[in-house]
């Protein structure tokens, strides 16, 4: 429920993302994710919101599949959710990829710029330590042509949208 600093229970609207006006989800860590389909209520009066998330953990999945799928490198904000989706604090992922805590801390929020090399070991390392999410199976018959697509020079994804379908998530045109 909407919880702020006044009583939004008589302010709250209850609404559907739709195509048009998707559902920014804040709450996955990232700024650009927006969920179609979903339902959600919005306090009329502080516009706090909160949605219905079903089937959360193959959402995240889903998300973090279109991150290490994608042909541009990596944000800090990214670089942290996969950490996080791998289930490993700050200092062990820096060991795991050869860099200082430090130094993962400077990536992850964006002051230093991500290298080629080091975008591509996350990405490898996170698909590694979640065999259960079925990306190395996806990227595994592919993996060259995978590498290979990953560019500096391409631009950022602007936005990530995902629709909610009856039992499942897919990847919003």
């Amino acid at each position: 429920m909407i919880e702020n600093h006044h009583d939004c229970t008589s302010h709250v609207k209850e609404r559907r993302a739709t195509s048009k006006k998707p559902y920014h989800f804040l709450d996955s860590g990232l700024p650009n994710v927006y969920l179609v389909g979903v339902k959600y209520r919005v306090c009329g009066e502080c516009g706090a919101q909160a949605a219905e998330i079903p089937a959360p953990e193959q959402l995240m999945n889903l998300i973090a599949e279109i991150i290490v799928m994608k042909p541009g490198l990596l944000t800090g904000a990214e670089i942290k959710f996969l950490r996080k989706r791998a289930g490993k604090r700050a200092a062990d992922f820096a060991r795991l990829i050869g860099r200082t805590p430090e130094h993962l801390s400077k990536l992850e929020t964006g002051s230093l710029p991500v290298p080629e090399p080091i975008d591509k070991l996350i990405r490898l390392s996170y698909g590694l330590l979640n065999p259960s999410s079925g990306l190395v199976q996806k990227i595994t018959p592919k993996t060259e042509d995978w590498l290979k697509s990953i560019n500096p020079g391409k631009k950022p994804t602007a936005r990530i949208r995902i629709q909610k379908a009856p039992s499942s998530w897919l990847i919003a045109a």
